[in-house]
């Protein structure tokens, strides 16, 4: 099968749907162009940022199907701590590149900029806390946008991994993550609190997974439905918009997945692919070029709310040939490089964990907000 025709149309159109959104949300969250932009039409720029952050929640359904399709069959074959270092050694490239180009620009063009919505300067705390993706628990100062989500979901992916080494069979597996999504939609998902650790996000994230694994059995499928009626009796409890929007994502993509022959004919285009394939590079640099237009209207003395519009959807277009850009030369060489076979053998167990890079698995795109 072509590595076209094994992608899911709906998963590919939902990540590219969700990804921009979380742009427009951030356009929307900083700088002075939001500033003017709201002085005009401040109710289009509260819909962008109370409304467009939700699409945290459709990537991080995503992330737990893809992750749930990412350990299947190596249960087996891999330690886990096997696979949670595979992971990080995927995650980790991007991610300190984008962090070197933002808190540059921020450092280059902070002279430029009024406000306090500029991130830290990094120090060595910084810097260790955010390399090891401990920078939330920690309570250490962000040094760019969305950078919760990448440690959100790294916590997610491994406690996933560990579960499924925890329980033996796949059914209890299925129980097991049943359980957890269940307590989490009613208990951990509504204490902020813990919004630093993968059980508040579980909710969303376990409905992803439960949806991957739906096409196994009857069985899957009937604690997959149990699992959504579940989840839709606590929105009576404590509605809750982002859990109502996971629902409806996971129905989506579990019809896909179910009736993935019948939907086979429908793919993005090539650039589309490459749209989505970009996300995770986009969703990490996309901080640095609102930087640069921030400083670039304030050097202008720039006032209009039309030019501010004009600037923040120029800003948008710019993002996402950034994050491409990043993608293709910066992203995917340097991931290449750090994954190369046994660069990274930490233990003789870990060797055989190691394989040639691919592209992230989970959907690397998120809101500046919690939500």
């Amino acid at each position: 099968m072509s590595a076209h025709r094994s992608r899911s149309f709906v998963i590919d159109l939902l990540k590219l749907l969700a990804a921009q959104l979380i742009v427009l949300h951030h356009l929307s969250a900083y700088g002075p162009m939001a500033e003017a932009v709201r002085s005009v039409w401040p109710s289009l720029v509260e819909h962008l940022y109370l409304d467009a952050r939700l699409a945290v929640q459709v990537f991080l359904v995503i992330g737990g199907y893809l992750a749930a399709q990412s350990i299947s069959g190596r249960r087996d074959q891999h330690h886990p701590m096997a696979l949670v270092q595979r992971r990080y050694l995927r995650l980790i490239p991007g991610f300190v590149l984008a962090l070197c180009w933002v808190t540059s620009l921020v450092w280059l063009l902070q002279p430029l900029i009024s406000g306090d919505w500029l991130v830290d300067a990094p120090n060595l705390h910084s810097v260790l806390a955010h390399l090891s993706l401990l920078q939330s628990v920690l309570d250490v100062p962000a040094l760019s946008v969305g950078v919760w989500y990448v440690a959100a979901d790294f916590q997610l992916y491994a406690l996933l991994v560990l579960m499924a080494f925890w329980f033996k069979s796949d059914r209890a597996l299925s129980f097991g993550v049943a359980a957890l999504t269940v307590a989490s939609m009613w208990g951990f998902n509504r204490v902020e609190s813990l919004d630093n650790w993968a059980i508040y996000f579980f909710a969303a994230y376990g409905l992803g997974v439960l949806a991957a694994w739906a096409h196994r059995s009857s069985f899957d499928q009937l604690v997959l439905g149990g699992v959504l009626l579940l989840g839709e009796e606590s929105l009576w409890v404590a509605p809750r918009v982002r859990l109502a929007l996971a629902l409806l994502v996971t129905l989506v993509i579990a019809y896909a997945s179910l009736n993935a022959h019948r939907l086979a004919r429908l793919q993005l285009s090539r650039r589309g692919h490459l749209l989505v394939d970009s996300a995770y590079a986009m969703f990490l640099t996309h901080f640095g070029v609102i930087v640069i237009f921030s400083a670039a209207w304030e050097y202008g003395q720039l006032s209009s709310p039309t030019a501010a519009l004009w600037m923040s959807g120029l800003a948008w277009l710019v993002s996402v040939a950034v994050g491409v850009l990043f993608h293709l030369k910066a992203e995917k060489p340097f991931t290449r490089w750090v994954n190369q076979p046994g660069r990274w053998n930490f233990a003789p167990w870990l060797t055989h964990s190691l394989g040639q890079s691919q592209a992230p698995s989970t959907a690397w795109v998120s809101g500046g907000a919690k939500r």
